[in-house]
């Protein structure tokens, strides 16, 4: 009853280990492709950008004109 457990528990341990390697120096370039880039760097700055308009009350040369809170 052991053997079938061991066996799973070995076989699934080599599948998620086996992506585990390290990076060598000239492989780098690969993975700091602009392409390669997820966005949230830029997500998260114009959710900045929008908060601090709201705060102001106005926009710079990024965004919409006008000024206010934004209620109605």
């Amino acid at each position: 009853m052991q053997r079938p457990h061991f066996a799973c528990f070995f076989l699934s341990a080599l599948f998620v280990f086996s992506s585990c390697v390290r990076v060598q120096p000239y492989e780098r370039v690969h993975h700091a492709d602009p392409k390669m880039d997820t966005g949230h760097e830029r997500a998260e700055s114009q959710f900045r950008v929008h908060v601090h308009d709201a705060r102001e009350g106005a926009t710079a040369g990024y965004g919409s004109s006008g000024g206010g809170c934004g209620c109605n």
